[in-house]
């Protein structure tokens, strides 16, 4: 594990939760199995799960190479696309 910010800083808060047998024999086995504690597992699959929910919501992250690509493909010239303009000019079907 890279050792940053986030893992070197003091963690106080704690999250309980009640889970089923099945439920945690199967958490249980999937940390053993990636060679992860318990913690690290929980936490790293509720942190991704969160991210992904939240990352159209509020946040929009890149690294630099992406955000490099994504600026240029903003930066390009409008093109017209006619099937594109002819579906914007007919009437919605409500208006019909």
């Amino acid at each position: 594990m890279t050792v940053t910010p986030e893992t070197t800083r003091r963690k106080d808060a704690r999250l309980a939760m009640r889970l089923t047998p099945d439920q945690d024999v199967l958490i249980r086995d999937a940390a053993a199995a990636t060679g992860q504690s318990l913690t690290e597992f929980v936490t790293t699959a509720a942190v991704t799960r969160a991210e992904d929910t939240l990352a159209d919501r509020r946040v929009f992250r890149l690294d630099d190479a992406a955000w490099t690509e994504f600026a240029a493909i903003l930066d390009r010239p409008a093109k017209r696309i006619p099937e594109l303009a002819a579906l914007l000019n007919e009437p919605a079907p409500w208006d019909r």
